[in-house]
Order: C-alpha cells, then sequence, then structure tokens
C-alpha cells in the first residue's frame, strides 16, 4: 500500500498544495514513508541447499537440508511450510525438527514446522527458539525421491511459505538438487592392516530407475584416494568367486562356487592369468582359452579367488558388485572416493566416501553406541587395537580417552575392560570397553578418542570415534539388519523417555501394505496394549504403566513375512512418542533396519563356556549365502565385544564359509563375549561364555627365540611367560612346548620338555624366561632335534587341550601319574610362529595360513 501511494503522482501534489509553506515537515514524513516501504521490502527471507545437493530415487532416508534466512529488519520467523511435487517426493513422517522446533503437521506432500512451546505445544506462538533478523536455520526433510528413467536435474519445492504472521516474501528462487539413478556404496576391507598389506575395495551399485542401464563403472575409475599411501594394483574387477578344486595349465572348463556376477561369455582373471570363456552354467565357466590377452597360463590352486573383467547391465532394482585393489604404502589414514555411471554418463549415483582404512603395524579403532541418547543416559565404547605386524604385541593397554568438541559432557562410569591383554599376536586384534555417562542439552554432539599402546614401547595412531548426539527421546532397533524373505522375524525398540512428563503413546509405522511385510503379533509392555495394523500404536492403561520421565520401556512386532529383495534396501519405521502433559506433545524419531540380499550366520564351536584364562579359543563360523546359495570369495571382517580375534578377518571358502578363532579374555569372574560377523550390509552375531579362572595363570609374554628351527638339528626354544594370577605356581619339567606339521598334511610333532634350570616358582605377577631343550621330562637340556620330516613352513603353536598331537605350552607342578592329571595343569598358546626351514620334508599341499590340528 505504501508503495502503491508514493508512486502515486496525484497523492505528492496534494501534500505540496496542502502544506507548501511547510516543506520541512513535508520531507521528514516523505523520509518516514520511504524508509517503511524499504523495511516492508526487507521483510524477506531465503531458501538454500548446499552446493552439489544430491539424492538417490528410492533411498527412504534421502534428506534434504534446506537452511532458511531471515533478510528482515525485525521480525522473527515462527512457522516454516514445505511443499514438494508428489509425483516426484514424498516427505517422510521420519523427518527431525530442528533443536527448539517441532514438526506441526506432515502428509506425503506438506510438512509444517513450528515452534516448541514451554507448555510442550507445537505451534507459531513466540519462543526462544525463533528465528531472529539475520539468523538461519536447517531444516533437514527427510524425503522418498521417486524413481525415473535416469539422473532427473533441477529438481525442486513446490513452495516453501514463512509464517503468514510475519509478512514475509521469498526472496530469489528457490534451490534446485539432482536426483540420480544409480545408488552405491563403498566399502573398504580391511578396516586397518600393516604397511605391504592389500586393501580390497567394493562398489556395491544398485540400479533405482525404471530402465535398464548399461555398461556400469565409475568415474573416477579407479576410485581416487585420500591420501597418496596407497597404490592401485589392480581393477576393476566386475564380480568375484573361488576355484573349486584345482585347475592345471590345460582345464578347459573352470568350475567355481558360483557363476552369478558373470556375464554369458567373456574374460576371469585368477592369479597372474587371464582366461576368456565362451559359455557358463551355475557352476562352471566352459570354452576356456587359457592364457588368454598375451598371458600365460598357471596351475591354479582351490579356493583362489576368480575375477570378472567384463563389464555388466542393470535391471531395475538390480544389484552388482565391482571390485579394486590397493597396496598400503605408508603409514596413515585413507578414503576413497567415486561415483557409479552407466556407459552414457546419463545415469550415474552420487559422490560417495568409503569407511576409512589405517594403516600401521599398530592401530586402534574407536566407536560409540548408539549414536543417539538423551542427557542422563550411558553409552558404550569399544577401542579395537589391531596387531598388523608379524610378532606378538605384550601387554597391550588402552591410554585414558579424551573427549572431542561437541559440547556433551562424557564421565567415565566403568572400564577399561579388560585394563590390558597379555599377548596380541600378528593378523589379531582385541577390544577394551568402557561404560561413559553423557550430560549436556538437545543437540549437542559427544565422541572421544584415544589410542594403545604395547611393552617396546609401541604406541598405535590417535583414534577418534563416531560423533552421537543428545535428543530428547531415544529410539533402539533391534536387529539393524535382517536377511531378504526373513519369516517370524521380530523387532524390537527400546524407548527412551527423557522428557519431564511421562510418555502414555509409542506409534511405530510399519510398511504399506503389499510391501510384503505381514504383522504376525505385537509385544506390549506390562500394562500396554496394541494389535497389528499399519501404524502399530501402543497404548498404556494408565500414568502408572506410562514410560516415566528418564525411563525406557520395549516395544516388538513380529512378521510373519518380510520383503525379498535383489539388492539391500532400507526400510523406515518412524517411531512416534506421545507425552501425558506436557499440552500433549509428540515427538518422532527414525529407525530403519536394512534387508539384505545376503544373509550371514554365525556359530561357534565347542559349544561352551571355556576357560577365562586369556588362551583358551572358541572357532567362530560364518557362513555367507543368497538366495541359500553360498557365496565364496568374500572377506567378512569380525568384531567382538571381548577377547581378542585371530586373524580378524576371514575370506569364504567354497561353501560360503570364514573361520576366525577367539582368544579367551582374562577374567576371574564369569564373562561372556558379542562376536559380530559383517559383510557389506549383512550382519550376524553370537554370543559366547567363559568361566572364570581363579587359579595361577601364566601366559605367553612374547620373544620366543629362535624364530626359526633347521629340520634335522637339536634347538633349545625359550619361551618368556608371566603370571598373571593372583597365586604363585611351581613348574615343574614335565612341563613341555611342543608344535606339529598335521595342519598342513604332515603328521610330525616337535615337543621339547622344560629343562630342570627353569623349573621352580614363578611368583604372582612375576615374568620368567623358560627353556625347553629336554628330550624327557628328565629336564636334562641339550636341546631336541627337529625331525627331518616335519614340512617345511611357519608354524604357529596353539594350545591343545586334548593331546595328541601335541601342541603349543604345557605347564604343570607337579608331574602327574600317567594317565592322570597333574596339579594345575595349564595349555596355553604361543602367539608368535616358528619357522622350520632347511633338508625338511616337502609341502604337500598349498596353505594360505597354517595352524595347529586342535
Amino acid at each position: 500500500m505504501l508503495k502503491t501511494l508514493l508512486s502515486s503522482r496525484g497523492f505528492l501534489k496534494g501534500m505540496f498544495a496542502a502544506c507548501a509553506c511547510a516543506s520541512a515537515v513535508l520531507v521528514q514524513v516523505l523520509l518516514l514513508l520511504i524508509a517503511s516501504a524499504q523495511a516492508f521490502a526487507a521483510d524477506t527471507y531465503t531458501v538454500t541447499l548446499p552446493a552439489g545437493t544430491e539424492v538417490a530415487m528410492q533411498d527412504p532416508g534421502a534428506v534434504l537440508p534446506f537452511t532458511v534466512t531471515n533478510n528482515s529488519a525485525g521480525k522473527d520467523i515462527r512457522q516454516m511450510t514445505f511443499t514438494v511435487d508428489v509425483t516426484k517426493y514424498n516427505i517422510s513422517s521420519s523427518t527431525l525438527p530442528p533443536d527448539g522446533w517441532c514438526v506441526n503437521s506432515v502428509t506425503t506432500q506438506t510438512i509444517v514446522f513450528a515452534l516448541r512451546q514451554g507448555s510442550g505445544a507445537c505451534s507459531n506462538g513466540t519462543s526462544a527458539s525463533q528465528t531472529g533478523p539475520g539468523g538461519s536455520e536447517v531444516f533437514n526433510i527427510t524425503v522418498l525421491p521417486l524413481s525415473a528413467a535416469a539422473d532427473v536435474a533441477g529438481d525442486t519445492l513446490t513452495t516453501a511459505v514463512v509464517d503468514a504472521q510475519g509478512g514475509f516474501s521469498l526472496s530469489g528462487a528457490l534451490p534446485t538438487w539432482t536426483r540420480r539413478a544409480l545408488e552405491a556404496s563403498l566399502d573398504a576391507s580391511p578396516a586397518s592392516l600393516g604397511t605391504g598389506g592389500e586393501i580390497t575395495l567394493t562398489m556395491q551399485v544398485t540400479n533405482r530407475s525404471t530402465a535398464t542401464q548399461s555398461g556400469i563403472t565409475t568415474t573416477p575409475s579407479p576410485p581416487s584416494f585420500s591420501s597418496a599411501i596407497v597404490t592401485n594394483t589392480a581393477g576393476p574387477y566386475y564380480g568375484s568367486t573361488s576355484l573349486d578344486g584345482a585347475h592345471n595349465t590345460s582345464t578347459s572348463t573352470i568350475t567355481v562356487g558360483s557363476t552369478t556376477e558373470f556375464t554369458s561369455s567373456g574374460t576371469i582373471k585368477i592369479d597372474s592369468e587371464e582366461i576368456c570363456y565362451t559359455g557358463k552354467t551355475a557352476t562352471t565357466l566352459t570354452g576356456a582359452t587359457r592364457g588368454c590377452n598375451s598371458t600365460t597360463a598357471a596351475s591354479h590352486t582351490s579356493g583362489t579367488a576368480v575375477y570378472s573383467l567384463d563389464q555388466f547391465s542393470l535391471t531395475a532394482g538390480q544389484t552388482r558388485t565391482i571390485h579394486w585393489k590397493y597396496s598400503a604404502d605408508l603409514t596413515g589414514s585413507v578414503y576413497f572416493t567415486a561415483r557409479a555411471t552407466n556407459a552414457v554418463a546419463t545415469a550415474r549415483s552420487k559422490n560417495i566416501n568409503s569407511n576409512t582404512v589405517t594403516i600401521g603395524n599398530f592401530t586402534a579403532t574407536l566407536s560409540v553406541t548408539p549414536s543417539s541418547v538423551v542427557s542422563g543416559q550411558s553409552v558404550t565404547v569399544n577401542m579395537s587395537a589391531q596387531n598388523n605386524g608379524t610378532s606378538s604385541l605384550v601387554n597391550v593397554t588402552p591410554s585414558l580417552l579424551s573427549a572431542c568438541l561437541g559440547g556433551a559432557t562424557e564421565t567415565i562410569v566403568s572400564g577399561p575392560v579388560p585394563a590390558s591383554i597379555a599377548t596380541i599376536s600378528g593378523g589379531s586384534s582385541g577390544v577394551f570397553q568402557w561404560t561413559y555417562l553423557i550430560t549436556g542439552s538437545f543437540g549437542q554432539g559427544y565422541c572421544l578418542s584415544g589410542s594403545a599402546s604395547a611393552n617396546g614401547p609401541v604406541v598405535s595412531n590417535t583414534a577418534t570415534s563416531n560423533t552421537g548426539t543428545i535428543s530428547t527421546y531415544s529410539a533402539t532397533l533391534s536387529p539393524a539388519v535382517v536377511a531378504s524373505g526373513s519369516t517370524n522375524q521380530t523387532l524390537t525398540w527400546s524407548v527412551y523417555n527423557g522428557s519431564g512428563c511421562t510418555v502414555r503413546t509409542v506409534s511405530i509405522a510399519t510398511p504399506a501394505v503389499g510391501s510384503d511385510w505381514t504383522c504376525a503379533s505385537v509385544g506390549p509392555p506390562a500394562g500396554w496394549s496394541a494389535s497389528c495394523s499399519g501404524t502399530v500404536q501402543f497404548n498404556s492403561g494408565g500414568v502408572g504403566s506410562d514410560i516415566p520421565a528418564g525411563g525406557t520401556k520395549t516395544f516388538s512386532i513380529t512378521f510373519s513375512t518380510t520383503e525379498t529383495v535383489t539388492s539391500d534396501k532400507v526400510v523406515s519405521f518412524p517411531v512416534t512418542v506421545t507425552a501425558r502433559g506436557c499440552g500433549g506433545s509428540t515427538d518422532t524419531m527414525p529407525s530403519a533396519v536394512t534387508v539384505s540380499a545376503d544373509a550371514l550366520t554365525l556359530t561357534h564351536t565347542p559349544a561352551g563356556p571355556i576357560d577365562a584364562d586369556g588362551s583358551s579359543r572358541y572357532t567362530m563360523t560364518a557362513v555367507l549365502t543368497s538366495g541359500g546359495t553360498p557365496i565364496s570369495g568374500k572377506t567378512i571382517a569380525f568384531s567382538t565385544t571381548n577377547g581378542s580375534l585371530d586373524p580378524s578377518t576371514g575370506v569364504t571358502d567354497i561353501n560360503g564359509q570364514a573361520q576366525v578363532d577367539l582368544i579367551a579374555p582374562y577374567s576371574t569372574t564369569d564373562t561372556t563375549a558379542t562376536v559380530t560377523a559383517d559383510y557389506l550390509n549383512a550382519s550376524d552375531t553370537d554370543t559366547v561364555s567363559f568361566t572364570g579362572w581363579i587359579k595361577q595363570n601364566i601366559l605367553y609374554w612374547g620373544a620366543i627365540t629362535p624364530t626359526s628351527a633347521t629340520c634335522g638339528s637339536a634347538v633349545t626354544f625359550q619361551v618368556t611367560v608371566k603370571n598373571l594370577g593372583a597365586a604363585s605356581m611351581n613348574l615343574s619339567s614335565n612341563s613341555y612346548f611342543a608344535f606339529n606339521d598335521y595342519s598342513a598334511g604332515g603328521s610330525t610333532t616337535y615337543r621339547a620338555f622344560l629343562d630342570t634350570g627353569s623349573t621352580g616358582v614363578i611368583a604372582a605377577g612375576a615374568t620368567k624366561t623358560l627353556s625347553f631343550g629336554s628330550l624327557t621330562n628328565a629336564g636334562a637340556g641339550g636341546g631336541v632335534t627337529l625331525a627331518a620330516t616335519i614340512l617345511a613352513g611357519t608354524y604357529e603353536p596353539i594350545s591343545d587341550s586334548t593331546p595328541p598331537p601335541y601342541s603349543g605350552l604345557f605347564l604343570t607342578e607337579v608331574i602327574p601319574p600317567a594317565p592322570g592329571p597333574g596339579t594345575n595343569d595349564q595349555y596355553r598358546s604361543v602367539t608368535d610362529s616358528i619357522t622350520a626351514t632347511g633338508s625338511c620334508n616337502s609341502v604337500k599341499i598349498n596353505i594360505i595360513r597354517w595352524r595347529e590340528l586342535r
């Protein structure tokens, strides 16, 4: 209106005619009117996105981070409404508001953010969280981008409107972003290794468009790295499996675990040989031309990795993987970056980064769980200490942990458990665990950093954990991953109430009808009720049954059927809580599970429990399948909450199996460990038990000498041990050190008894070097001949509590009457290796990692 009046000549002429003699007054009036018009014109806001914002089609967790800036001279933003084109996007009810804001209403097309009032109500009334002049607020809107035939550039909002009471107008155009037809992830394995080791980089590519995409590759190719401490040595490989049986130089039918990832004809690579083939069955590649493309035909052993060199196409919804190899050249940290693309770059993925890989002979990683808590909740902190060298690390201990920047306060409650790990052999890892109390304000972050050290001294890198955030409520969903087509699958939510009011309703939105998720039953806590529906609403029977302030309750839904997918998919289950009192306020939290096209199962032997003596072992076996078919040639990563793993990764064999050992922690009380196996999004856990060890406890303390012996020659081994127990132990000469070649296909054992000069008392906490060079338990010394019949090779003497064959250390106080046991018999592993050289027997089979038969 003011602008209209000022532009009217009649208005100005009337002003001058009515008051020609009062020019000074007129000037002042005009200046006020102009100032008012300018102030009105300045009551604007802008909506922006970070440059290059991209989302993947069909990604239910896609987030658009809109920044709204207040350009006014004196007005506050108290409400924002965003509207999308529902033919391109659906807004998710799991969208979280900024700190101090709330979601007032949400549909698939429109979401309204308002201010959280002191009463708990959600409205556009005045609040300390309103966005004042010059201020800005980020609204992270979770959306489901719908599919198209190819990439779509220039997507934008339909409208973005500020609280009408403020009289704001939009300044500038609405921001745009790109919808990508491909979805990709990058996984670098192992996450920790020593210099000279090899990193396998895997990209999983899914076609989220409605059309078939051909000639899938990456840009750049190979993926770039963040630090020049690695070198690309091989790849891209467009599929992988492993040989089933040995193949000589003339074999024309290549038998493998599966040909699912291979084209109907093409080229494969095994070791340094390329082989061209003309056909395939489910488990064979036929019509093979050996030594193709100027390579040399060679013999290959069973289990050797087989790689495809042919680019593939992806139908709508299909997933495939691409692999590369990198050498770890220098110590440090590195991650990899690339995007997937079709041959003509009309369908691409977002630009993505892999996980970070730490390179060094001794490395540490830290993790904090959960990643969202309310003030006053505790978190678990795990440090994995990895020995990437060849010799054992002795007396491994963690440093004090330091808080990172983030605003929250981290207060130690307990830990580390254990305080130290006696030995970690080369290629193995151990874990330390703490509990920390997190306090602070909504939105503040928490994280921790620290390192590990061992005798030497040897110090790892300083590791920094992931960052968590303080919220008002938290909802933790378990399990995080389910296998495709799972039946009778139970999902459990642990809901914590960090508000000042009790919670009377918990609503969990389940996938839409037709998505193959069939609710069979619900599990409300005591005093609550619920029934199966599209949104399962759990209702408290009264204030006495509510989730109290500072309390937790669990809610479960069992699905008789779940989705069957050909590629990994994230499925959202938004959780909404309603307070009793506090204005009946509601808050929605995201929760989701990944439906994995692959399935992992993890088991252990023996049944247990075993002794928590720092030496006893479980064998952990992971089986990887897809659609019930074993998948070979894939690297499985293992982690544990207690004890140590030897090694910490394994490659699946023709049966889809990968095995590692879990070495018991040292504990005087009964304890447990939860071991996790991971491959891409597939995961499984297994919990094992240990019986507290309260007797004397002699453990290998490193520094075995010599580390090699000549076949046919006498040798005396010296082994350093430490008594970690609370009582002394009086060693007798019936104690022995042994290793054998049974795992390599041989039948020879080396066993030397303890020399009398090494017998006697090892006090609690004392360290002693023992000499094993006696042919009998008389302890005369002089060395024991390493038989020439033993197979040449390297052996790790792992304890065998049921000999023969003999292996590791057997330590006892009293010579037992045959065949009875002695006093305080202890079987212990020596976690450094012995190499048999010289005039030894020939190797019968090629073993990548020889282990003792137990």
